[in-house]
C-alpha cells in the first residue's frame, strides 16, 4: 500500500509537466508561432523562469492570463520560439529541388504553355530560404525569369523577422553556403552586413500562420522545412492538406529531413526524394 501511495505521488510531477507542456504548446501555435522549439522538459522550465521573472510565481495563475492577453501571449511566444536560418541551409536539399524539383518544373511549364512561376517559402524566417531559392532560380536557370511571371513568396508569422527580411542585411556567417561568385555578383558590404541584391525575382514576404487558410495558390514548389516536427499528427494532416490544396498538380513540396507526410496526405504526393523530403503532387 505504502508503495502504491508512494508511485501515485511521484506520477504527480510527470502529470503536472505534461499539461503545462501540452497548455505551453497550444497556446503558442494558438498565436501562430511557425516554430515551437523547446521540448517538454525545456519548456516547462523555460515557461516557469519566464512566468517567476516576470509575472509571479504561479505558472498556472500565468497561464490563465496569457489566454486572456493577446500582449503576454505575443511575449510568450518570443520567449519560447526562436528563427534559425541561413542562405541555402542543408545544400543537399537546395541540389535536389535544383536537379529533381526545378528542371522538371520548367520542363512542365514549357509542355503546357503556362506563363507563371510560383515559389513559397513557409515560415522563412529573416528571409534566407526565398531569396536562396532566388539565387538558384537566377543562377541555373536565367531565362525562366525572362520567360515566366515570376514570384517567390515568403510567409511568418514574426512580423520583425519580415522587416528584416525587407531589409535583406544578413551577417557574414549567415552566407557561409554561398559560392563565392555568387556573393560577388549578388551582394555588396555595408558596414558589418552584407546587403542582398535589389533585383532579385520576389513576391510579397507577409506575415501568415500555416495554421490559417493559405492566402494563394497555384504554387509550384512549397519549400516547408522544420514546421511539422512541433505539431500534433492531426495538425500536421490539415496543414499538408492545405498546401496540397495551394499547389499546382504536379507541384513540389519539400520537407524538413527528419519530417514526413501525415495523414490523408500520405496518399496524395509520390516521394521524389526520401532522404531531402523531396514529394510532388499526384495528378494528371
Amino acid at each position: 500500500m505504502g508503495s502504491e501511495r508512494e508511485s501515485q505521488r511521484s506520477s504527480i510531477p510527470g502529470r503536472f509537466e505534461e499539461e503545462i507542456y501540452r497548455r505551453l504548446r497550444d497556446l503558442v501555435w494558438r498565436r501562430g508561432a511557425s516554430t515551437w522549439t523547446c521540448t517538454r522538459t525545456s519548456a516547462c522550465s523555460a515557461g516557469s523562469r519566464f512566468a517567476s521573472g516576470v509575472r509571479g510565481p504561479d505558472l498556472r495563475v500565468y497561464l490563465r492570463r496569457v489566454a486572456r492577453d493577446p500582449i503576454e501571449r505575443v511575449q510568450l511566444v518570443k520567449a519560447l520560439t526562436i528563427h534559425v536560418s541561413q542562405f541555402f541551409r542543408n545544400p543537399s536539399t537546395f541540389r535536389a529541388i535544383e536537379h529533381e524539383a526545378l528542371s522538371s518544373i520548367l520542363s512542365d511549364k514549357e509542355r503546357t504553355g503556362a506563363r507563371a512561376l510560383r515559389f513559397w517559402s513557409v515560415g522563412c524566417a529573416c528571409g534566407e530560404e526565398p531569396y536562396s531559392l532566388a539565387l538558384l532560380l537566377m543562377e541555373v536557370a536565367p531565362d525562366a525569369i525572362r520567360r515566366y511571371s515570376t514570384a517567390i513568396y515568403g510567409t511568418d508569422v514574426d512580423p520583425g523577422c519580415l522587416r528584416l527580411a525587407q531589409e535583406g542585411r544578413y551577417p557574414a556567417t549567415s552566407l557561409k553556403s554561398v559560392p563565392a561568385r555568387w556573393k560577388q555578383r549578388y551582394f555588396t558590404t555595408v558596414g558589418t552586413t552584407i546587403a542582398w541584391c535589389r533585383g532579385a525575382p520576389h513576391g510579397p514576404l507577409q506575415v501568415h500562420s500555416i495554421v490559417d487558410p493559405v492566402p494563394f495558390g497555384r504554387i509550384d514548389l512549397a519549400v516547408f522545412r522544420n514546421v511539422l516536427i512541433y505539431m500534433t499528427e492531426q495538425l500536421q494532416e490539415r496543414v499538408l492538406l492545405a498546401v496540397h490544396g495551394a499547389l499546382n498538380v504536379g507541384g513540389f513540396l519539400v520537407l524538413g529531413k527528419v519530417e514526413g507526410l501525415a495523414g490523408l496526405a500520405q496518399d496524395l504526393f509520390d516521394a521524389v526524394n526520401i532522404p531531402e523530403r523531396v514529394y510532388r503532387k499526384r495528378g494528371r
